[in-house]
């Protein structure tokens, strides 16, 4: 074994991860794998609102591209994008803690999504 595969052992084990996540089984519903349980709870708080006729056409995980100058600048992947039928317009939503709220790589993304799709982003917390 040479010195890079024991640093790779040695830190695979030692690592912790950013923060708290909640075993896979607490956070799937629908066969769908979530962040977060509260990303969950929101999935099926708004399956209730599709059931009522109020929202339609629930996606999970929206990608948002943006170019500039024809070159790839980022990608800004949405929890939910959705159609409000009495507004008559999509909804885009993302699940956050305040942490993650606060990240600068995070906030570059979402206000690029905003200008270059001309999307709101409504911040669930």
């Amino acid at each position: 074994m040479d010195r890079k595969e024991a640093h790779k052992i040695l830190t695979a084990k030692t690592k912790k991860p950013r923060f708290n996540v909640a075993p896979k089984e607490q956070r799937t519903a629908d066969g769908i794998v979530f962040d977060s349980r509260r990303e969950m709870n929101r999935y099926l708080e708004l399956k209730i609102l599709e059931r009522a006729g109020l929202i339609e056409d629930i996606v999970c995980q929206h990608v948002f591209v943006m170019y500039i100058n024809g070159e790839l600048f980022c990608e800004y992947t949405a929890d939910f994008l959705y159609f409000d039928v009495d507004k008559k317009c999509d909804i885009v939503e993302d699940v956050k803690s305040s942490g993650t709220q606060k990240d600068a790589a995070y906030r570059l993304r979402k206000k690029a999504a905003e200008l270059y799709h001309n999307i709101k982003v409504i911040e669930i917390m």
